[in-house]
């Protein structure tokens, strides 16, 4: 489980021009974005089995998801990462859980997102078809509580 987990990052990782993110700047621990540089067009797959979903703004940060597929019947993992809306510097601190509303309209139990090469992610198999909805509590390194809304139909 550890070496998929690792083989997901790995995945993420990959040269911002093969993911279609012109503009991207990595330095260590911080990712600045140009500005005026083209949207990915969310809500699409990207690489292989990379589902980009919604960007949120919420009180100066920027929430950033996307969906993974896993081998072996794991199902998927959402991944979420968290940039300053201005300027685009990388938040790597901070705790984070999701609650998942099925498309049947029930809502899970908060499952806390693991934290790996600053983005938080965790696992998830989605049973029905339709609309699901990720809610993503934060309390990053600022202190502040944040709600992060995003949705995927399966």
């Amino acid at each position: 489980m550890k070496k998929l987990l690792i083989v997901a990052l790995l995945a993420m990782l990959v040269p911002a021009s093969a993911m279609a993110m012109k503009g991207m700047e990595h330095k260590s621990d911080t990712m600045e974005m140009d500005h005026d540089s083209k949207k990915m067009d969310h809500g699409s797959m990207g690489m292989d089995g990379v589902i980009m979903l919604q960007d949120e703004v919420v009180d100066g940060v920027k929430g950033s998801a996307h969906l993974m597929d896993m081998k072996g019947g794991m199902g998927q993992m959402i991944m979420v990462m968290f940039t300053e809306a201005e300027g685009g510097k990388m938040i790597t601190k901070g705790r984070v859980a999701v609650k998942i509303e099925s498309p049947d309209e029930k809502i899970g139990d908060a499952k806390k997102m693991k934290k790996s090469k600053g983005m938080f992610g965790i696992y998830v198999k989605f049973d029905q078809k339709g609309m699901y909805h990720f809610r993503v509590g934060t309390k990053l390194a600022d202190g502040e509580k944040r709600t992060f809304h995003f949705h995927h139909e399966n």
